[in-house]
């Protein structure tokens, strides 16, 4: 078996002739904790559907637990990944305990009904995510916070040891950002889950990663701890702009802050 729970070997992707994902290889051990970060345009989002099954037709390879990933069944690959996209405000017209339940689908016999178990999964999913109190709610009804600890815990209900996070706490204000940040890492710390997540916020996901995945133009340029993520001038090449590294009582990163620069 191999060490590594994923591994993927010049994994590429293109779109109407555009490649949005090139030559990518990279290897993930089980319970590491990855952000990936890059320009907007930079295949992050396509990675993780690439990664969760949501995209398929990627050339290269793609090994998950030491198996390929074509080998995977859909219902086997969904006790292993939980996907969780991005916000998008769609109606759904379920209370928040049934969008959760729903997601035991994996371990449900084909066109049989939800068990005790099932529903007894479904409640601890929620507690985990600290969402218990939502149980009965409509999930158009919820916060966008709300309704993000929801996505996460309908993941965990699937008994999924790996999540990919695709920019879990978009549109959050700073209170639910912190919320779902601390969710996140206890987790990561107490139930030795496998995250990647991608984000757009380096001031939050330095400090909780283990890893840092950096893309740009579907490559990628950085593979590596966030400590070295910072040396030299590779924020200039990752963003085409300076950072300006300040310090801040009580953390021991510096929060990064991009410099205005005047254009030619």
């Amino acid at each position: 078996m191999s060490e590594w729970i994923i591994e993927l070997d010049g994994l590429g992707w293109t779109i109407g002739g555009r490649p949005i994902l090139s030559d990518l290889s990279l290897r993930v051990r089980g319970g590491e904790y990855l952000s990936v970060v890059g320009p907007n345009g930079a295949g992050k989002s396509t990675l993780l559907k690439c990664l969760a099954g949501v995209v398929c037709d990627w050339t290269g390879g793609y090994r998950l637990a030491g198996r390929s990933f074509a080998a995977w069944s859909p219902r086997e690959r969904a006790r292993r990944l939980g996907y969780v996209p991005q916000a998008d405000g769609r109606p759904l017209p379920f209370t928040a305990f049934e969008f959760v339940l729903q997601a035991r689908y994996p371990h449900v016999r084909p066109l049989g009904d939800f068990s005790a178990h099932d529903r007894a999964q479904a409640r601890a999913a929620l507690a985990a995510a600290d969402a218990a109190e939502l149980s009965g709610r409509a999930l158009d009804t919820l916060s966008g916070g709300e309704r993000q600890r929801i996505f996460i815990a309908a993941a965990l209900a699937q008994e999924a040891d790996i999540l990919l996070l695709d920019e879990p706490a978009t549109f959050l204000d700073y209170r639910h950002q912190a919320e779902t940040d601390a969710l996140l890492r206890r987790l990561h710390r107490e139930q030795g889950l496998t995250l990647i997540s991608v984000t757009h916020d380096l001031n939050r996901a330095l400090p909780a990663s283990d890893r840092v995945l950096a893309l740009r133009g579907g490559r990628l340029l950085f593979d590596g701890p966030p400590a070295d993520f910072l040396a030299g001038d590779r924020l200039r090449e990752l963003y085409g702009i300076a950072f300006d590294r300040v310090p801040a009582a009580g953390r021991a990163w510096p929060l990064l802050i991009p410099r205005e620069e005047a254009r030619a």
